[in-house]
């Protein structure tokens, strides 16, 4: 794979050392010439010294050929021009760009990046899943964050607990996708009783987690 990565930080650089072993050509654009030097030494990488927003620079480099185009340098702004330069101008098919800012992922998104990567987002997204509820975890968000699927140990005081699934009251559209009870694992139906210690596996809207969450815990 062709991959050509804009800012070479460290995250440019720690970047290059783990793509190297899968035997992918990379080039590399940076501005600055210490760091440029640093790279070229250090890794097996074709180094660029100048400025990846712009599109002489990136024309010359054979830009159009890359599989995919990474933006990692420190200004939001500066990643955002030059994913929409390797998107607009030579039809890559994959833009990956770094935010600093949070809040400037939805923006990154709407004018064409494909993928947005917010180290921020993802540290706060981890801690929120550990340690929001004791024996519950979000495993993961779906179509955009609209859908959870939801990891919750059933407690002694759940008004679930020791009830049929189909007389538990939950919102229409919540789905119970399996029961593990100890070396047990069920495909539920309206049959199956909730017991205390059953690990539980929810698929719902995000707005009905809190109360999915509130039943069974």
């Amino acid at each position: 794979m062709k991959i050509v990565i804009v800012g070479g930080g460290k995250l440019g650089y720690y970047l290059v050392k783990t793509l190297q072993p899968f035997k992918h050509k990379i080039k590399i654009i940076e501005k600055s010439v210490e760091y440029s030097k640093k790279i070229a030494a250090e890794l097996d990488a074709e180094v660029i010294n100048g400025d990846g927003t712009d599109i002489s620079l990136l024309s010359k480099m054979g830009v159009d050929q890359a599989d995919v185009f990474i933006a990692v340098t420190g200004k939001d702004q500066d990643n955002l021009v030059a994913c929409q330069l390797a998107k607009r101008n030579f039809n890559i098919e994959r833009t990956i760009a770094r935010v600093n800012n949070p809040k400037n992922i939805s923006v990154l998104k709407k004018l064409g990046v494909d993928n947005v990567v917010s180290s921020t987002s993802i540290i706060a997204e981890m801690i929120e899943q550990e340690i929001d509820y004791t024996g519950v975890r979000t495993l993961i968000k779906l179509k955009e964050g609209k859908l959870v699927l939801t990891e919750i140990m059933v407690s002694r005081k759940s008004r679930a607990c020791n009830k049929k699934l189909r007389d538990v009251n939950l919102p229409p559209e919540v789905v119970v996708m399996s029961v593990i009870r100890g070396e047990e694992t069920y495909v539920p139906n309206g049959h199956t009783v909730i017991r205390e210690k059953d690990t539980i596996f929810v698929i719902c809207k995000q707005e009905d987690q809190q109360k999915v969450i509130d039943y069974f815990s």
